[in-house]
């Protein structure tokens, strides 16, 4: 029998799993939590079977019903999760792959100084090997293999610069493409707002307007719930959640706040399903089921900057009156962005995230 987990260097883990608790097939174990060092965590559901995980120095025991083996483990005191797999006998879990598209963002809250590294490194260090990403900044032609190589694309700036543009045009055979790849399960999360001139709007719409989903060209900007939050954050407090619609409750998981600064809003069809408004009548976030697929339009690019995930590069974050009040302390802006990829490929059941600095709720 061949045993293949998930995450690299976890092998010899689900190994012993799979022997204590599935005698055939395939090791499927998920461990909840994250172990720490002489501490304990449970259960691991694997197979119907109960087990409990103890790290002490670099022996890992996993107990299951009578029995306790004992695993070395070098970097025992981060063993984190172990992935679901597919099934089948190498228990292989299939490519989650994303694509970001466009320009990165040219504000923030250090304008020229506040990249939108954020969520590509966050993806790349915590999704433990469970999703890959992919960054074309420059004008790529969308054709039936580019786009079936992933099953999340994220559009950013769509221009040749994201503030001023000139903006991206696509021919007739692309946006069929687009169209085509979505209906057939792609997922796409769309963003806005990285520029004052509303033309940035034209090439986002011109790829996901069959859906009936599209920006407006007005400007909308969330209201701040606490000025002092909003002051050491260097954006507006979003958090209107529309938490009665069972198809895009989950988008707002476990989010109070994330950081809006100057979007647009959006206009959803009589099919589609608002996630949350500005001031009750604009809608922020719309999604909508396309066939196999889903759009999901959201109307900022603020949740892109660096600073509003870490705090890195935000002008207050030395400012001792700012303790506590500053986006890694208010905002869950990687948590939010978990919801959104999640939501927009529902069957990518591997996906997931190990964060011990910025927990996030795995769904």
């Amino acid at each position: 029998m061949r045993i293949r987990n998930c995450l690299p260097g976890l092998a010899s883990l689900a190994f012993t799993l799979a022997m204590l608790a599935s005698p055939t097939g395939c090791a499927k174990s998920r461990v909840v939590g994250e172990p720490q060092t002489g501490g304990t965590t449970g259960p691991i559901a694997n197979g119907g079977a109960t087990a409990t995980i103890t790290v002490v120095g670099t022996k890992t025991s996993i107990s299951l019903g009578t029995g306790t083996t004992v695993v070395s483990q070098p970097d025992a005191g981060t063993v984190k999760q172990a992935v679901e797999c597919e099934g089948g006998s190498d228990c292989v879990c299939p490519p989650f792959n994303v694509a970001v598209m466009g320009k990165p963002g040219k504000w923030g809250a250090n304008p020229a100084g506040d990249p939108d590294t954020a969520l590509q490194e966050w993806l790349s260090s915590r999704s433990v090997g469970t999703a890959k990403v992919a960054k074309f900044p420059d004008r790529k032609t969308l054709t039936a293999d580019v786009l079936a190589e992933f099953n999340v694309i994220i559009l950013a700036g769509l221009g040749e610069d994201s503030n001023v543009g000139s903006w991206w045009t696509f021919s007739d055979a692309e946006v069929a493409a687009f169209r085509d790849w979505i209906e057939n399960g792609g997922g796409v999360i769309t963003l806005t707002g990285y520029s004052g001139n509303p033309e940035e709007t034209r090439p986002v719409n011109q790829l996901i307007g069959f859906s009936g989903v599209t920006y407006n060209q007005d400007g909308i900007n969330a209201t701040c719930a606490d000025w002092q939050i909003c002051n050491c954050t260097q954006s507006r407090t979003f958090g209107t959640w529309n938490k009665t619609d069972a198809v895009v409750a989950s988008l707002s998981n476990d989010v109070t706040y994330v950081g809006f600064d100057n979007g647009r809003s959006i206009t959803a069809p009589a099919d589609a399903h608002v996630a949350a408004t500005i001031d009750g009548t604009k809608n922020a976030l719309v999604g909508k089921l396309v066939g196999k697929g889903r759009v999901l339009a959201y109307a900022d690019e603020w949740i892109t900057y660096t600073s509003q995930w870490t705090g890195e590069g935000n002008p207050s974050a030395t400012d001792p009156k700012c303790k506590g009040l500053l986006p890694q302390d208010q905002y869950q802006t990687a948590q939010f962005w978990f919801n959104l990829i999640k939501w927009s490929s529902p069957s990518a059941r591997c996906f997931t995230i190990v964060d011990s600095t910025t927990p996030v709720k795995v769904w």
